[in-house]
């Protein structure tokens, strides 16, 4: 009878450790779930100091913030690299004829919308300074007509760059007011501006 008792008192002791470590066992597994979960929602998100973090914080391009993570774009521009874009202000999407922006948003014209936002990028960082007339190929692999004139005012296709050199972590930001819209989408419906 003894030794049952003593039994009995040895496994009442272990059971309250054995659930101890289980227990243990399953906090740890969430901790890396939480872990891993949580790294990953990091590397989405726009590095501070990059030209996407200027568009997501800045209030005229709460329109291009959105076609860009619509295009899945977002990260591209977050992270480290050498861009140069020619940023298109809420304004500037105001002037396509309307549904335009809608149409472009829709997930079936994803590649159209990263074709139009790349052809605003270049690759590599050029200031105003840095700039000289002639054609630069962008980011989606179509030529662009840059015209630098005296006095320091730089036109992109004929689309006036009113504010110049935002020197980024990963590049330079120009705002523009008016979309460029490349060759390749030009028989896009409603895409050019009214």
């Amino acid at each position: 009878m003894k030794t049952n008792l003593t039994r009995l008192a040895l496994i009442l002791a272990i059971a309250p450790l054995s659930s101890v470590s289980a227990q243990e066992t399953k906090t740890e597994e969430t901790k890396k779930t939480t872990t891993t979960t949580t790294e990953t929602t990091v590397a989405k998100v726009a590095e501070p100091g990059t030209i996407a973090a200027a568009i997501n914080d800045g209030v005229t391009f709460s329109i291009l913030s959105k076609a860009l993570k619509a295009a899945d774009l977002e990260s591209t521009l977050g992270t480290k690299g050498s861009y140069t874009i020619f940023a298109p202000t809420d304004e500037a999407f105001m002037k396509l004829k309307e549904g335009t922006l809608d149409k472009l948003l829709l997930p079936e014209n994803k590649e159209k919308l990263r074709s139009l936002l790349l052809y605003h990028v270049i690759p590599g960082q050029f200031t105003s300074s840095d700039l000289k007339d002639g054609e630069v190929t962008t980011s989606n692999g179509e030529k662009v007509e840059i015209d630098v004139e005296a006095g320091g005012k730089i036109e992109v296709e004929d689309k006036k760059v009113f504010k110049a050199d935002l020197v980024l972590s990963n590049g330079v930001m120009h705002s523009i007011g008016e979309v460029m819209v490349p060759k390749s989408l030009d028989g896009f419906a409603n895409l050019d501006e009214d």
